[in-house]
């Protein structure tokens, strides 16, 4: 800026000094006077003097500044050509004008193979139009613009390259030229290929697996779920505003504060998540799932808590299947070894009715028929002996094979049971509830069996004077209720099943039908047993 004004003022002083001599010559000539006169040529070769040391003065800045303009071009040169991006000058048609080092070399030609040709030609085929329009949005000049093409080297390769240009306005000629830096992104084009790729992949295989993912946002407390998450809870994107209650919400109402509690435990402290709960939806039904997850924390932030989400309902169905299966197949066995035990218990009262009872009865007969008074001789008991086996013998054919049971079914049974078993220190009461109705036969065969076992463990066992039997039948449910006034004992002690008091038969027989057994007793307090048996 100085030098230009220094050229200037010097040009201006050149222009006064030749008017002013031509000035002098003119007056000279008309006035026939010789022009060197002694004072004026001193005064001229003054000036002379003067005008010569402010031209070497400003030479010498020129010079300098000269020198500095080098030294500015030589670094801008440095910085244009070795610049990481490669940068392009087009003019208004598009026409390269100018290119750096690195932008040659990206394009794998020479300066001369470039300049002067339209920077078009190096653009692929199938993006011009791309290309077109940014030079159109540049013609706005001042103004930046961008866009990704593949640009074809003079090697007929390809690379992704981001273009960065504006237009700049020349003011010698008036037209718009185009400034544009070429950036090489084609690594990081073929990584977003690779990233693409790769999460098409996760987002099959979440699909194929029935797994979503999620993660809560810790500083805004925020849950965001993806696509395959609100599938596989039953919701639409727009029905979840993303609040930990609304999430909540979702859960089954019987699991749903266990599963609160774990998250916000894991949460607070560092704990990864693994749990199992039920959903509730109107558009899925229930439905089980499986949630686990860890915390990502990072520099900047709290962190995030991230994890999955599996839909398990067919995992769980089939594990309930397996279980079906192997509870079906336990049961089996149990039913085969009550029902050999039962046959086995007819053949002996079979055997005692038939064959030993009749037998007493012979002799009997025998005795009555021979004409002696055994019988009837007071001194002999024979007759009562007789008597006593005949009825020991079908009291233990009863307990064996209750023939009632067939024919009256299950509460004459045990009615008949009860006075069989009635003495002078030991009374059963039974009470009955609901209409009189026929089960199955193996169900009253089994509720008959338990009965019959828990008033044996009160006589053996309770030491009780009084057995209270109640059947009842409500919902599908058979309901057996026997309670005494023995003892009683500790339901948390082992020893009472160590003796072989019959409850883990009593169990085994509960479990055919799908029903429950509950036993309160205490020390001194008696014992009462429910037995719940599924009638359907």
């Amino acid at each position: 800026m100085r030098s230009d004004r220094l050229i200037y003022d010097k040009s201006e002083q050149l222009r006064l000094f030749r008017d002013k001599a031509e000035a002098l010559i003119s007056k000279n000539k008309e006035t026939h006077q010789s022009p060197n006169t002694h004072l004026e040529m001193e005064e001229l070769l003054h000036e002379l003097q003067v005008f010569q040391i402010e031209l070497e003065m400003q030479n010498d800045e020129l010079r300098i500044s000269h020198d500095h303009l080098e030294a500015e071009r030589a670094k801008f040169s440095g910085l244009y050509d070795l610049a990481p991006v490669g940068y392009f000058i087009l003019n208004k048609i598009g026409e390269v004008e100018e290119a750096n080092l690195t932008g040659l070399q990206m394009m794998g030609i020479i300066k001369s193979q470039i300049i002067g040709r339209r920077f078009q030609d190096y653009v692929d085929k199938d993006q011009s139009g791309e290309f077109y329009n940014l030079i159109r949005k540049m013609r706005a000049v001042n103004n930046k613009h961008n866009c990704q093409l593949k640009i074809v080297s003079g090697k007929q390769n390809f690379f992704h390259a981001q273009l960065e240009g504006t237009g700049i306005l020349n003011k010698l000629t008036g037209d718009v030229q185009f400034y544009i830096a070429v950036i090489d992104i084609t690594r990081r084009r073929e990584a977003e290929l690779r990233l693409i790729e790769s999460n098409e992949r996760l987002k099959m295989t979440l699909e194929a697996s029935a797994t979503g993912t999620w993660e809560i946002d810790l500083k805004k407390e925020i849950i965001n779920l993806e696509d395959s998450s609100y599938i596989i809870l039953g919701l639409e994107s727009w029905e979840f505003d993303g609040k930990y209650d609304s999430f909540f919400k979702l859960v089954h109402p019987e699991d749903r504060d266990v599963f609160k509690s774990q998250l916000l435990i894991a949460i607070k402290e560092n704990r990864d998540i693994d749990t199992e709960f039920r959903l509730m939806s109107a558009l899925t039904g229930q439905r089980f799932v499986a949630v686990r997850g860890h915390l990502l924390r990072q520099e900047t932030d709290v962190g995030r808590f991230v994890g999955i989400i599996i839909d398990i309902t067919d995992k769980k169905r089939l594990q309930q299947e397996a279980d079906q299966l192997r509870n079906d197949y336990q049961k089996s066995i149990v039913t085969a070894g009550l029902q050999a035990q039962e046959k086995e218990r007819k053949r002996i009262s079979d055997a005692l009715h038939d064959s030993v009872a009749q037998m007493l009865y012979g002799i009997r007969l025998s005795l009555q028929n021979s004409g002696t008074d055994l019988l009837n001789d007071p001194e002999s008991n024979i007759s009562e002996l007789l008597n006593q086996a005949i009825t020991e013998i079908r009291n233990i054919s009863f307990e064996l094979a209750p023939s009632l049971l067939k024919d009256f079914g299950l509460t004459e049974s045990v009615r008949e049971m009860a006075k069989r078993l009635k003495v002078e220190n030991f009374v059963i009461v039974v009470k009955t509830q609901g209409a009189k109705v026929r089960y199955k036969p193996d169900l009253e065969i089994s509720a008959f069996r338990i009965i019959q076992e828990l008033i044996s463990n009160s006589i053996k066992h309770g030491m009780a004077t009084q057995t209270t039997v109640k059947i009842s039948y409500q919902n599908h449910t058979l309901i057996l209720t026997v309670s005494d006034n023995g003892k009683g004992f500790n339901t948390k002690s082992v020893d009472y099943l160590a003796k072989g008091s019959g409850l883990l038969s009593i169990r085994n027989r509960v479990s055919l039908f799908n029903g429950t057994c509950d036993i309160r007793s205490a020390v001194g307090n008696g014992t009462n047993v429910v037995v719940s048996l599924n009638v359907v």
